[in-house]
Order: structure tokens, then sequence, then C-alpha cells
């Protein structure tokens, strides 16, 4: 009875064994029909086609394959696989065509093969006759029964060989040869490295000298240690507002009368100016205005210039505003010895405090803005010094006086206080090489006769103390350092002279500088026999006597 439900799947030339079998096993229904491509590799193999035979039986399905190559018909009939040579063709397990030519004769292998071919596929044919036949939704009269017999007749079939596999092997042999050469690259032209080893004779000796810095000098004078300094300024104007802390009492200042006598026995009349103090109980009054007395009368060692009416009145002030200056009539003590004073009720004094701006106040805002401009500054005198090719030095920094402008004044009635400071600095740099060559000057001075090599001047390391300035040209300085003495050798020069070259011709080369004790060659990896020929593949390192 026909089965009208079937899935049908196409398969591509690049699928593997395990896709089609999942292709299989997914299939919705009973029938599957794997239409199968031109030279479908994967069913090639037995193997392979009793792995999907096996997977289909486990999966309840029954497995078609629509082909018509003889290469997988043969291996369908030793497996007990259904094939068709269309979707509307009916199904059959294929059966194995023996050749007719001398058959028994044959003892190679393959005859072997296709004997065991046959008997297995007798067995599947004798198991299969069990199972359900199956059918395909097919009417085509010329569908393939399993009673149809193969044509009749001897044909010698001619064996095509394989191209496949032939290119394959020649992509297997091209990649080896690839392989190799890259393997040769890296080994003998990447990984080869070596490092040149010098042992050296050095030692340190200490810098102090003095020197001086000269705005406007041309050149370097090595020898009085002069050396062209350039000066730079930068001003810097900067503001800053702070909250008052000042208190002053504005309030009332009590008023009243004082009577004025003079008591110098001279002669003379006296005139006291107006602002003239005069005290009781610690408070002070001053006079409104200026007072002429007349000259004193005294008897007998005792002042009666009162008693003859010579006594004057004058207003006077408080000092200062407070209830507390509202004090009583009495006596009073003179800023001017000689002249009596009596006052009157001191009245109307009363106080009234408020902030006001004070001198704290102003300082410091004052030192708040010199920090922050004395740091812009130095970095942007620094810059200018850069450059222009000069090596700043930040111990000749010089800080002018600074302008500051209070707003409002000390002593004014205001919440905060804006205080603007102006401040000139200058700062001088020097070139590197003219410092350079002093030090050079200097270290070989120290040595005399026994001059070495300078591996290093110290340059890098050099501290500057100045002194005071001779004038406005000159800077007296003194320079401090430590020098390193023994062979002076650029590093970077030595790896392309030597890149290369033998072990023997490297070593003879280097241990001719003057300095140098001794120089060994190690190559890495260990196979490497050679100097690689590039410089960046040559490590050298120095060994000072103190780092053995």
């Amino acid at each position: 009875m026909a089965n009208s439900t079937k899935d049908t799947v196409y398969i591509d030339v690049e699928d593997e064994i395990t896709a089609v079998i999942d292709k299989v096993v997914n299939a919705k229904h009973k029938i599957v029909a794997l239409v199968l491509p031109k030279r479908a590799t994967v069913f090639q193999s037995p193997v392979n086609m009793k792995l999907l035979q096996k997977a289909a039986k486990s999966a309840k399905k029954s497995l078609v394959l629509i082909t018509s190559d003889k290469g997988i018909l043969a291996i369908a009939a030793v497996s007990g696989v259904h094939v068709a040579k269309s979707l509307t063709t009916k199904p059959e397990i294929p059966k194995i065509e023996q050749p007719e030519e001398n058959i028994e004769e044959s003892v190679d292998l393959t005859g072997a093969a296709i004997a065991g071919a046959a008997g297995a596929a007798a067995v599947a044919a004798s198991t299969d006759d069990k199972d359900e036949a199956i059918e395909l939704d097919n009417t085509d009269e010329r569908a393939i029964t399993s009673d149809e017999k193969p044509k009749s007749g001897k044909k010698k079939l001619m064996k095509i060989p394989d191209f496949s596999s032939f290119r394959l092997k020649v992509g297997l042999g091209i990649a080896g040869v690839v392989l190799l050469v890259v393997l040769w690259f890296v080994a003998f032209v990447v990984m080869p490295k070596a490092t040149v080893t010098v042992n050296t004779d050095t030692s340190t000796t200490s810098v102090n000298t003095q020197a001086i810095f000269r705005v406007g000098a041309e050149e370097v004078d090595v020898e009085e240690n002069i050396i062209p300094a350039e000066r730079v300024q930068a001003e810097k104007i900067d503001s800053i507002k702070v909250p008052a802390t000042g208190q002053k009492d504005i309030g009332e200042k009590a008023t009243g009368t004082l009577t004025l006598t003079n008591c110098i026995d001279d002669g003379e009349q006296k005139v006291v100016p107006a602002g003239t103090r005069f005290t009781k109980d610690g408070l002070t009054f001053v006079t409104a205005e200026q007072v002429i007395l007349p000259f004193a009368i005294v008897a007998a060692g005792d002042c009666i210039s009162a008693d003859f009416g010579r006594s004057r009145d004058v207003d006077a002030v408080a000092e200062e505003a407070g209830p507390q200056y509202n004090i009583s009539e009495g006596s009073y003590n003179s800023s001017i010895s000689g002249i009596q004073a009596y006052g009157s009720d001191m009245s109307g004094g009363s106080s009234e405090i408020v902030k006001v701006i004070s001198d704290e106040d102003v300082q410091k805002a004052e030192q708040q803005l010199k920090g922050t401009s004395k740091t812009a500054a130095l970095n942007e005198m620094k810059s200018q010094l850069e450059e222009s090719g000069k090596t700043p030095v930040e111990e000749t920094l010089a800080e002018g006086t600074p302008k500051t402008t209070v707003v409002p004044a000390v002593g004014k009635e205001a919440d905060e206080v804006e205080v603007t400071i102006t401040i000139t600095y200058n700062l001088q740099g020097v070139n590197e090489d003219d410092l350079s060559a002093v030090l050079d000057h200097e270290i070989n001075e120290k040595m005399g006769e026994d001059k070495k090599n300078i591996k290093d001047n110290g340059i890098e390391a050099v501290r500057f103390q100045v002194s005071d300035n001779s004038n406005e040209a000159d800077t007296n300085v003194t320079l401090q350092t430590v020098a390193t003495l023994g062979p002076d050798i650029d590093e970077a020069a030595l790896r392309e002279e030597i890149a290369g070259k033998k072990r023997g011709d490297i070593e003879k080369q280097i241990e001719e500088i003057d300095g140098v004790r001794s120089v060994s060659v190690e190559y890495s990896p260990a196979w490497v026999t050679t100097t690689p020929k590039s410089a960046d593949k040559i490590t050298i390192v120095f060994n000072e006597p103190d780092e053995e």
C-alpha cells in the first residue's frame, strides 16, 4: 500500500556523515528520501553507509537513497539500504553485479571483497524480505522492481583515476613545503638572538664647583666656569575675595567740657592744641579746639591760677564710641605736664558693632594669592625656556615685591574684601651642552694626569645652589653632582657595528675599547651559532665591578 507521507532531504556535497544522520533522525515522517548530489563522497564509505542505516533504524525511519551512482549502489547493496533512481521510482535494495570474467580464477583482494559483499548482500536480502515494503509516491511504470534482471553482455569497465585524491595529495604536499619554509624562517630568522656581556672598569668621583650664570654672554667659558643664561619674566595679577573678620564700634562718642589751668611756673602763657589727650579711669578724651592759657600764678609752691580766673573751658570728646565713656565729673591726667584739667559729666556715648576690613583679612588673602600665582608663573616661564632650547633652573626663581590693592580699604565697614595682587617673577635657563662642557672640564681638571674616559658626567643629577647675585647680569651658582668614569660606549652604534660578525671578531673589537676588561657573546636558541644581522636582535649588557 502506497504511503503518501514522506520527508525529502537534499544533501549537499560538503555535508559530513554526522550532518546527514541528524537530518534523517530529525525528519518528521517515517519514510526519508535522501536526494544525493553528484560526487557525494560521504556515501562512498561503507562505514558511513552502515552508520547511517543503523541510525535510521534506531530512529524507526525507512531510508531511501535517490541516486544512480554505481559506486553508491554497490555500497548500498552491501549495507542493505533501499535506493531509487528518482523520487517517482520504486525503491529497492540493489543487487551486486558480479563480473562474468573468470570470477573463480580471480584470487586478488578485490575478488575476495566482492565475494564477501555478495554474501553480505544475501544476508541483508534475507533480512529485508521480512521488512515492510517501502513505497514512494510514484506512478512511473519505469520503476525498477526486485525482479528486474541486469542486462546481459560482457563489457570490460575502464578504471577511472580518482583525481580528487590526487588533488588532495598535491595540496597536502604544497602545504607541507610551505610549513617547512615558515618553520625555517622562524627558527633561523625570527628567533635567533645574541647577548653581548661587556665587563668594564668604572669608578665615581664627586663634582663640586662654582659657576656663574651670565645673562647676555654669547658662549661658554670653561676656564672661568661662565655659562650663558637666559632670563625670562612673568607678571601675575590675581584677585580673591575673603570675608571681613574685623569689628568696629560706630556708635556715638560721649562729650563734655574740660576746664584747663596752666600751672607751669615760667611766666609764659601756654597753648594747648586741639586733639590734646586727657585721661580718667583709663578712658581718654581729646580737646575739640585749641586753647590759650595765661601764665601761671604759683605761691609757696602751690598753683593758684584758678583762684585768679586764669582757667579756660574747652569742649572734649571721647576717643572711641561706647557707653563706657559716659562718666561723672572729676580730675583728668593731662598729656602735657603742668596743665591741670577738670572735666564735667560726660554723656551721649553709645555702641554699635559692625564688620570692618582688618589687616589680618588682607594678609590672609595675599598669602593665598602668592602660592597660586607662583606655581602658574613657574610653569609658564619653564615652558618659555624649553621652547628656546634652554634647561630651566628652578633654583634661580626670583620674586619681585608684590603690589596689593584692597577694596574697600582697611577699617571700612564691609562684609568682604577683594584683594588684588600683582607680582613679577623671573627664572633663568642654560644650554645643557654648555653645562655639560663645564662639568667635563671640571672632572678632567680634578683627574689631572690620571685621566679616564667620562662615562657619565652626572648632568642628569646635578644640583644647584644659588648665592646672592654679584650684579644684575650674573648669578653665582654652586654645581654639585657625581660623575662616573669608565668606557663611554654608544650602545646603539655598537649594535649596528657588530651585527652579522663572528663571535671572535666581536669580542676582539670590544675588548680594544679603553676600560673594557672582558667580553662574552652568547646565542639563543641553542641551535643558533651566528650573530643576527639585525641590530634589534642584539642585546648588550654592561657589568660594572659592583654589579658582578
